[in-house]
């Protein structure tokens, strides 16, 4: 008999009240296995192509996978699924943590949620115990107290929660949601999600035992990267430094965000580099279910900004939207900014651009002192920036024109500002420039999700020597800067795997390309868990499924290829640094976009999935 899931979704319909367990069989989860997989499915099932996001007929997935839970480093994120109140496209985001092992320990392969309730409420799930509760006592408090007054309330400390903060209650469209202390799942507005069906949190405690294939196989899968991570390269540096180590190796390649994405380097870097605040406020670090990699680290700081260790230190990507974007690089400001995004639950990313899009627009005089309750607010300013992230996380003012997104902000202070809003489909990007890693040109244009650096591998991965490269199919020349053919089919079977990873809620620091498992390894994962004898070609199916079922909600709720584009920053030369020179191809990048649709399959005027690549795919049910 198979292993490695429950065999059981639990359904709620907050409006109702209703709670279901659904069972599912074996070829259900053999083909979407978990994660944003699963999620699509209940959105293309259950979803109109019309229906509002905030609507409560929004279908909320909370989804680990059938590897989830085995105690093997790497393998305990969970994916959490809706329709972005942000892009009004699918939205998905993960975050690693405990949360996907307890669901599974609960006895469910995922919650799916619908409704809303009549009153601010949160869900306790104690294995086939069930309960809607009432949250008022709740309402309006931070990550952080939520989080210790639910492990008071409940009186039980093996708990995980899931939780949206006052951001989320206000339905700030790029609110995020909060996995108990140290872990976020930040993209794509899942908070106000939550804050839309008045779920403030989901605590869930299990002990049941996942019944796996091969226990001993999976120990000894796990002692094995032990013994790799001395020498390991990149994954030595995250245990040692997690992310915030590679912000020097970023902006010395020139590709680190700065003052608003107009430059790709800052001369102060080395000042937000793990291995140089790490000495200053440094302040131990956690891992997730299993993992001997432990990459996340804590911060704790008096002065010159108090900060305190409980809600995890800002990653390369906070180092970056709320550092050297926002001209910004003293390492307890950045990390301040970052726990009052925590706290508030807030996308620090899509938080540090919005700043970046005010401050820039202040300078140009297009946004007057009225609006900021008569302060100027500029870059270099961490007072700037917090002062900002309470507006927008309380709705205060010009708050409530942002917390709506950029699109609404460029409508509300006119079409000048349009430049200076960076995003694709409404969601602010990430820290690596496009202008430096064409790859991400396409992923930030085309990605279902909106703009996104973990869709796909990124460009060091397209060299001569590498032989993971080769062993995907990816045969040709190339190098990091390339935009040829070899790089548009590397983004292309590289979305494949980050999808399949995605779906099987695996951490790409431990199973992407060049870290502490292969390929290969991942058919002995799925043996070792489920004893199915899958090979890498129906698992990269399995991530091409999800790829397509995601672009299919997209397409049904009326985005066409018009919707791929970059913002026009990215097209305007890098003015210095290690950079300089470089962008996006004008000229060029429509011809990598066709040839990529082409690719995947894609109706080339449409960007819609054709008829047979849904029927080769087994989603003739959504034709």
């Amino acid at each position: 008999m198979p292993k490695g899931f429950n065999g059981t979704i639990l359904r709620i319909d907050l409006s109702t009240k209703s709670i279901e367990k659904v069972t599912f069989g074996e070829d259900f989860f053999r083909v979407y296995m978990g994660g944003g997989a699963i999620g699509a499915y209940f959105l293309l099932k259950e979803t109109e192509g019309t229906l509002d996001p905030l609507d409560e007929h929004n279908i909320l997935t909370i989804a680990p996978s059938i590897v989830t839970g085995c105690a093997v480093s790497g393998v305990s994120r969970c994916s959490v699924v809706a329709l972005s109140p942000l892009t009004n496209a699918v939205g998905e985001g993960q975050a690693g943590g405990n949360i996907g092992p307890m669901i599974k320990r609960a006895g469910y392969d995922a919650i799916v949620i619908k409704g809303k309730a009549e009153k601010p409420s949160y869900l306790y799930i104690n294995e086939d115990e069930v309960k809607i509760r009432e949250a008022s006592h709740l309402w309006s408090k931070n990550i952080g107290d939520v989080y210790d007054l639910l492990i008071e309330e409940l009186g039980e400390k093996k708990l995980s929660i899931i939780q949206c903060g006052p951001a989320g209650e206000k339905m700030v469209r790029f609110s995020s949601l909060m996995v108990d202390r140290n872990n976020v799942v930040g993209r794509t507005g899942m908070g106000a999600i939550m804050g839309s069906k008045n779920l403030r949190a989901v605590a869930v405690h299990g002990d049941k035992k996942i019944e796996f294939s091969n226990p001993e196989n999976l120990k000894m899968f796990n002692r094995s990267i032990k013994e790799k991570l001395p020498t390991a390269g990149f994954p030595t540096i995250l245990q040692k430094y997690g992310t915030p180590g590679v912000v020097s190796i970023q902006a010395k390649s020139g590709n680190i965000a700065t003052h608003n994405f107009s430059q790709g380097f800052h001369q102060n870097h080395e000042e937000l580099d793990g291995s140089s605040y790490d000495k200053k406020i440094g302040a131990g670090k956690t891992t997730c279910f299993g993992c001997v990699l432990a990459c996340r680290k804590r911060v704790k700081a008096e002065t010159p900004y108090k900060v305190s260790d409980k809600l995890g230190g800002p990653e390369f990507e906070s180092l970056s939207l709320l550092g050297t974007n926002l001209d910004i690089t003293e390492p307890t400001a950045v990390s301040r900014a970052n726990e009052l995004c925590n706290e508030y639950g807030l996308d620090s990313i899509s938080m540090g651009a919005m700043a970046a899009y005010i401050f820039e627009c202040m300078d140009n005089n297009l946004i007057s002192v009225d609006k900021t309750q008569g302060k100027k607010l500029s870059f270099g300013s961490p007072e700037d920036v917090f002062f900002l992230i309470d507006l927008v996380a309380n709705r205060d003012g010009i708050g409530d024109v942002l917390a709506n997104g950029f699109e609404t902000a460029v409508s509300h202070f006119g079409e000048k500002t349009a430049p200076f809003a960076i995003h694709c489909k409404g969601q602010g990007l990430p820290a690596h420039m496009a202008q430096v890693k064409p790859s991400q040109s396409l992923m930030y244009a085309a990605c279902p999700i909106g703009g996104d650096h973990m869709s796909a591998e990124h460009d060091w991965f397209l060299n001569n020597d590498n032989e993971d490269c080769k062993s995907l199919g990816i045969i040709g020349e190339g190098n990091p800067g390339s935009t040829n053919l070899a790089k548009v089919r590397m983004t292309a079977y590289t979305q494949y795997f980050y999808s399949l990873l995605d779906t099987l809620t695996l951490c790409m620091f431990v199973w992407g390309p060049g870290s502490l498992f292969s390929f290969r390894d991942l058919e002995d994962l799925l043996r070792h868990t489920t004893g199915w004898q899958c090979t890498l070609w129906e698992l990269m199916k399995v991530g091409e499924r999800k790829t397509n079922m995601m672009r299919q909600i997209n397409i049904r709720r009326g985005f066409t290829a018009k919707d791929d584009t970059l913002p026009e920053r990215l097209f305007a030369p890098l003015p210095d640094g290690p950079s300089k020179g470089a962008s996006v191809d004008r000229d060029h990048f429509p011809n990598m976009l066709k040839s990529y649709y082409s690719m995947m399959g894609w109706d080339m005027d449409t960007g819609a999935p054709t008829k047979g690549k849904l029927l080769e795919l087994g989603l003739d049910w959504i034709i």
